[in-house]
Order: structure tokens, then C-alpha cells, then sequence
């Protein structure tokens, strides 16, 4: 009889544990106006990563094209500075060889007296040759 009840209690306890009715709380699902405010959100962020990502590639793109403008700009201004340099440096060619054979002022005082000279000479030269002149006119 022992065996018989541990048994028996045995089978209805475990009936018991197999058709159990106890109330367990299931599992509360997210409710509509979240689900709704949830997707909103998600679908939000979703398109204003997709927006700013062609907006980062359109500002990309402008600034790359200042930048090819900036550099083309610079090559031009570049090379007018190089025309520049160029044209300074004739000059200063020029100028140095001009400076090499200008007179200085030391040389033109000696030709200062040199030409004083040659007109005193001159003049006087010319005094004797019409006092020759004179004399050989009146003499006969």
C-alpha cells in the first residue's frame, strides 16, 4: 500500500505540474502609438542621414570645384609673377650694362675742360688766321 499511494501521489503530482493553470503574464507587446511613434523616429533618422549624406556630397563636390578654380587661379597668378620676375631681371640687365658704359660725372668735367679748351684754341687760331689775313690784304 505504501508504494501504492507514493505511487499514486507521484502520477498526480506530476498531472498536476503537466496541466497546471496557473496565470503567468504574457508577454506585453509594444502597443500601436508606440510602434507608429517608433517607425516615425526610425524613418525619420533613416531620411535625414540619407538628406545630409547627399547634402555632405553636394558641399564636397562645390568645395572641390573651388578648390580646382583656386589652384587654376593661382597657376595664372604664378605665372604673371614669373613674367614679372622675367621683365625685372631684363632690366636689371639692361640697366647694368648701361651703368657700364654711362659717363660719370668725373669724366664729363674732363670733357667739360677739353671742349673749353679746343674753343679757347679755337678762337684763338681764329684770331691769328684773320690777323694773317689782314696783314696780307694791306700789304700789297
Amino acid at each position: 500500500m505504501i508504494l501504492v499511494n507514493a505511487t499514486r501521489h507521484s502520477v498526480v503530482a506530476n498531472a498536476r505540474r503537466t496541466y497546471t493553470t496557473a496565470t503567468t503574464k504574457p508577454k506585453r507587446r509594444i502597443g500601436s502609438v508606440r510602434g507608429g511613434i517608433l517607425g516615425f523616429l526610425v524613418g525619420v533618422g533613416a531620411a535625414l542621414a540619407i538628406s545630409d549624406s547627399f547634402h555632405f556630397h553636394d558641399e564636397y563636390v562645390k568645395s572641390t570645384r573651388q578648390l580646382a578654380a583656386s589652384v587654376d587661379e593661382l597657376r595664372s597668378s604664378t605665372e604673371k609673377v614669373r613674367e614679372y620676375a622675367d621683365t625685372v631681371e631684363r632690366l636689371d640687365r639692361d640697366f647694368s650694362q648701361v651703368r657700364a658704359q654711362a659717363v660719370s660725372a668725373k669724366d664729363l668735367e674732363q670733357l667739360k675742360r677739353d671742349i673749353y679748351k679746343l674753343h679757347d684754341t679755337m678762337s684763338h687760331d681764329h684770331v691769328e688766321l684773320k690777323a694773317r689775313v689782314w696783314k696780307m690784304e694791306h700789304r700789297s
